[in-house]
C-alpha cells in the first residue's frame, strides 16, 4: 500500500502544501476551519508527518500502547498491573494512553492517540474499548499488532484477537444469587454501549430475571460517579417503590450508588441491596462489605500481554499467527451487601 505523502493531503484538503506542512507541525497562522480540513484529510489518507515516516522506514519500538476507557476505574489499573509486569519479562515497555477522559469517549482523542502510535512507532496496541473501522485499518496498516481486552473486536475484523469476561455467565450468576434472595425489582445502573461489555452484561442480567421471576430496569449514565449518582437519586425520587437491589456496572457507577445512598439516608441491606461488576480492594473496607463479580482483570492482562507478544514476534519472523477469543470465567464473592451473611 502506498503511503499518503503531504501532496495527497493538500490535494483532498483543498489547501496549499504550505498550509498543511504548517498544520500538521503545529505551526500558527492556519485558521481553525482550515486545521480541521487538513486533519480530516489526513485521518482519511492514513497520512503520518515526515518524521514519523522517516523513523517508520526502521524497526518498530519495543513499545506497547495500553488504550483504557478511564483510570477511576480500578479495573483498569489492576488490568494495567498485569499486562506491564509481564511484557518486562518479555522485553517490552508499557505506555497507557487514555481514550475517555472522566469516563467520556472521545473521537477525536482516539484518532490522536492512534496518530501518536503511529509516530512512536509502537509494536503493538491492547485496547478496552471497540476502535473504529478507520483506526483498526491505519494500525493494521503500519503493522501494528492489536489485542482486545473487556472488548470484542468490531464486526468488520471478528478475527482480530481478544481477551474478555464472559459477561453472559457472570450477569446470570449474580442474577440467579438475586433470585434466590427473593428480590424482584432489580436496577441496573449501565455505562453507555460503547463499551462492548454492556451488551452482553445486560443481556445476561434480563434473561436471569426472566428466569428468576423479576423486573429488570436499566439506567444508562455516563461512566462517571457524579452522574450516576445525580441520575439514581432522581429515578429513586420519582419512583413510587424502591427496587429491591441495585445493581452497579463497574467501579465508577458503584461509586455513585453509594453515593446516592448515602445522601438518601438508605441502609444497605435492609433498605435495598447492592452488588456491583468488578471486585476491587476497598471493597471489604466498606459498611457492609460489597459482594462483586472478581472479574480477574490482572489475569485478563496477563493474557492480553502474552497474546501481543506473540503476534510481535510472529510479526517479526513473518509466522502465521492464530488469532484467539479468550473468555475468562468469573467469579462471584459473597459479601454482606446482598443480604448474605457469610
Amino acid at each position: 500500500m502506498r503511503k499518503a505523502t503531504l501532496k495527497d493531503v493538500s490535494k483532498r484538503s483543498g489547501l496549499s502544501i504550505y498550509t498543511v506542512s504548517r498544520t500538521l507541525n503545529g505551526e500558527g497562522g492556519v485558521s481553525t476551519k482550515s486545521q480541521k480540513r487538513v486533519h480530516d484529510a489526513a485521518r482519511d489518507l492514513g497520512y503520518v508527518a515526515n518524521q514519523a515516516a522517516r523513523q517508520l522506514k526502521g524497526s518498530h519500538s519495543s513499545s506497547v500502547a495500553v488504550l483504557t476507557a478511564g483510570t477511576s476505574n480500578t479495573y483498569y489499573l489492576d488490568m494495567l498491573n498485569g499486562i506491564a509486569s509481564t511484557l518486562r519479562d518479555t522485553g517490552h515497555t508499557t505506555e497507557m494512553l487514555d481514550i475517555a477522559i472522566g469516563g467520556n469517549y472521545s473521537l477525536e482523542l482516539e484518532n490522536a492517540m492512534v496518530t501518536r502510535i503511529l509516530e512512536s512507532r509502537m509494536s503493538g496496541v491492547i485496547s478496552a474499548l471497540t476502535l473504529t473501522d478507520q483506526s483498526i485499518q491505519l494500525l493494521m496498516d503500519w503493522n501494528v499488532q492489536i489485542v482486545f481486552v473487556d472488548s470484542s473486536p468490531p464486526a468488520a475484523y471478528p478475527n482480530l484477537p481478544s481477551v474478555t469476561t464472559n459477561n453472559l455467565d457472570a450477569s446470570d450468576l449474580v442474577g440467579r444469587h438475586l433470585a434466590d434472595h427473593g428480590y424482584r425489582d432489580w436496577l441496573f445502573l449501565a455505562y453507555p454501549a460503547i463499551w462492548s461489555s454492556r451488551q452482553d452484561r445486560e443481556t445476561g442480567l434480563r434473561r436471569a430475571a426472566r428466569n428468576g421471576g423479576a423486573t429488570l430496569e436499566v439506567l444508562e449514565v455516563e461512566n462517571d460517579a457524579r452522574q450516576s449518582e445525580a441520575r439514581l437519586r432522581a429515578l429513586l425520587a420519582k419512583r413510587e417503590k424502591r427496587p429491591d437491589v441495585l445493581i452497579a456496572g463497574n467501579t465508577p457507577l458503584l461509586l455513585g450508588v453509594l453515593g446516592a445512598i448515602k445522601a438518601e439516608g438508605l441502609k444497605v441491606p435492609d433498605d435495598i441491596a447492592l452488588v456491583g461488576f468488578d471486585d476491587f480492594a476497598w471493597a471489604t473496607f466498606i459498611d457492609p462489605p460489597i459482594t462483586v463479580l472478581d472479574e480477574r482483570a490482572e489475569e485478563i492482562g496477563r493474557l492480553a500481554a502474552r497474546m501481543i507478544d506473540g503476534l510481535i514476534r510472529d510479526a517479526r519472523g513473518g509466522t502465521p499467527h492464530t488469532h484467539q477469543h479468550i473468555k475468562v470465567p468469573v467469579d462471584l464473592i459473597v459479601r454482606r451487601s446482598c443480604g448474605c451473611q457469610p
